[in-house]
């Protein structure tokens, strides 16, 4: 399949026609730098650049980054919260050059701008960063990042907007990280070509990826239908990032703990309507239950005081995925609602992609050897309901709070993690929490089972409880 590409070629350099298994598909490749000396790509920051206008034609603009046009599939990514807000800065430590594999050109994101309420969850203000990579770049497999990815200094206004619920866009920033400023991105790519037929951008020979495909689904299709080598090291590195910006698609491992025995995962980022992005943790070791598709829900965040004041409070807020299957969907699926968990239904109707006029891509994998109909450009998906949640309470609650935690003995030490206590529940004497077998079921501490008329306390009845972290109490 040969890709359209005047979307790609826009924003990547003119391709020369040779083999590259190094390319990228809507990002520099390595041959980016030779192209841009044989072009007229002078006035970066004066004449054009964040803040100031889009690239002459033919000099990159990274995809939709500020200063240029996002180029946006029917997905509605155009038309979606990003790219705006955005102007060039003088303030990063690091404002030019070539940013070091091993995160060293990126001193971390000013956040001095920015704030957050408790009352709401919403970050305000700015974020500088100079746009590097902040952790070091590893290739699974050996071998090194291809490209070389140039420090870029911006700031980032947040929110951009309170319109609820909204499309993010479908190629570009619709977030970035707390500690470096890193670009997150949607899970979507701007397609790769087959090497054989069209050249670069290419990653083998035999089979292609159309734009608006997600880059799981691309990577697992290449992998079971090329003809030779895949070029992985294109493709994600440990931390999740890859290309010029840096930027993440899958799940931003470096950001946070991947392993949570101490309950929440702590925060990612800030997306552009404002909201907080946390690990895929809700407890220890247990994934949310109530996700919305936007991939958010309202429940209790940490405090934090890593990067900005985080007060402890029940607040709107995303969570990142490790989806290993199809559909990819690791960072959002939309802005969300606070007041209104977004459905299927109302996902859909942000992007023309996730339409019935939507186009259709199959793909070949170990997974679906005979074939599967993707829709490009659509991140519309229901969050599956992930292992340890409990069932109907009757009310569409378990009776307690949808998940599964891990048993404990009331009163004894070391049955729970760090930041957790044990905790009985009215219930397990026979009881249901009150009347109403579906309502919730109100927890209570027990220290023990002392009776206060006897003179000496009997032997105490073992009380099994479940470790909950404290900051729920």
């Amino acid at each position: 399949m040969k890709l359209n590409l005047a979307l790609t070629l826009s924003v990547l350099g003119l391709g020369n026609g040779q083999k590259m298994a190094n390319s990228y598909g809507h990002h520099l490749h390595p041959d980016f730098a030779e192209y841009r000396r044989l072009q007229d790509c002078s006035g970066q920051g004066t004449t054009w650049g964040p803040g100031i206008g889009p690239p002459p034609e033919g000099c990159d603009s990274f995809g939709g980054g500020p200063g240029g046009d996002a180029p946006s599939g029917p997905g509605g990514g155009g038309g979606g919260m990003g790219m705006g807000g955005s102007s060039s800065s003088s303030s990063c430590a690091i404002t030019s050059g070539t940013c070091a594999t091993d995160g060293s050109t990126n001193p971390g994101a000013d956040v001095s701008n920015l704030s957050y309420a408790s009352s709401t969850g919403k970050f305000s203000g700015s974020i500088i960063t100079n746009q590097c990579n902040d952790h070091e770049r590893i290739i699974e497999g050996g071998g090194s990042p291809p490209g070389n990815n140039a420090a870029s200094c911006i700031e980032q206004t947040v929110p951009l907007s309170t319109t609820t619920p909204q499309a993010i866009p479908s190629l570009g920033m619709l977030a970035l990280t707390l500690s470096g400023g890193v670009n997150i991105y949607s899970a979507f790519e701007a397609g790769f070509n087959d090497c054989a037929i069209d050249g670069m951008p290419c990653a083998c020979d035999g089979a292609s990826c159309a734009a608006g495909m997600d880059v799981g689904a691309c990577e697992a299709h290449l992998h079971y239908s090329c003809t030779s080598e895949v070029a992985t090291a294109m493709f994600m590195d440990t931390c999740g990032g890859h290309a010029d910006p840096y930027h993440i698609h899958t799940d931003p491992v470096c950001n946070y703990s991947p392993d949570s025995l101490t309950g929440h995962s702590t925060i990612v980022g800030v997306s552009l309507d404002g909201y907080g992005i946390y690990g895929k943790f809700e407890t220890s070791n247990q994934r949310p239950c109530d996700l919305d598709v936007c991939h958010g829900h309202v429940g209790v965040v940490p405090a934090s005081t890593d990067f900005v004041d985080i007060a402890s409070s029940s607040v709107y807020h995303y969570h990142v995925s490790d989806a290993d299957k199809y559909p990819y969907t690791w960072t959002l699926g939309c802005y969300g609602d606070p007041e209104n968990p977004v459905d299927l239904a109302t996902c859909n109707s942000l992007y023309d992609g996730c339409g019935t006029s939507g186009e259709t891509e199959t793909i070949f994998t170990a997974e679906y050897p005979s074939g599967l109909d993707i829709k490009l450009w659509c991140p519309c998906f229901e969050v599956e309901v992930p292992e340890g949640c409990s069932g109907d309470g009757g009310d569409g609650s378990d009776g307690s709070d949808g998940l599964e935690r891990k048993s404990c003995v009331v009163g004894e030490e070391g049955g729970c993690g760090e930041g957790e206590v044990c905790v009985g529940k009215e219930g397990d004497e026979g009881e249901e929490g009150g009347e109403g077998g579906g309502r919730r079921r109100r927890r209570r501490r027990l220290f023990g089972n002392l009776d206060e008329d006897a003179t000496k306390a009997p032997e105490p009845t073992p009380i099994i409880g479940e470790c909950v972290p404290s900051q729920e109490l």
